[in-house]
């Protein structure tokens, strides 16, 4: 994910819209496969696929290879509560708090 962010964005971070859509989405891809590898926080993982969502429509058009992302990490991830919809409803909390706070603070797209 890094590496695709780094070539989207021609590695320059002046478009704050495309950083938070490109980079954003590497740190929590990230964060996802660190609980998956090391078996951390379920809720951290399910936050960074709802980041994913997030960030897929954030932009002027929508970034489908992230939306291929969360789903790539939905059977992998460690459910919490042992509960898939509470993971999915946890992922869709975090896209629309994102959506709400960000959506605010960022540029028109």
């Amino acid at each position: 994910m890094f590496a695709l962010a780094f070539t989207l964005s021609g590695a320059s971070f002046a478009d704050p819209r495309l950083n938070v859509q490109l980079w954003g989405s590497a740190g929590a891809a990230l964060v996802a496969a660190l609980v998956v590898l090391g078996g951390g926080a379920a809720a951290l993982g399910w936050m960074a696929t709802g980041y994913f969502v997030f960030a897929a429509f954030a932009g002027e058009r929508v970034f489908v290879l992230l939306l291929a992302l969360a789903a790539a990490f939905v059977p992998i991830l460690p459910r919490p509560r042992r509960s898939l919809a509470a993971g999915l409803a946890l992922a869709a909390a975090t896209a629309i708090a994102l959506r709400v706070a960000l959506g605010a603070v960022l540029p028109p797209g």
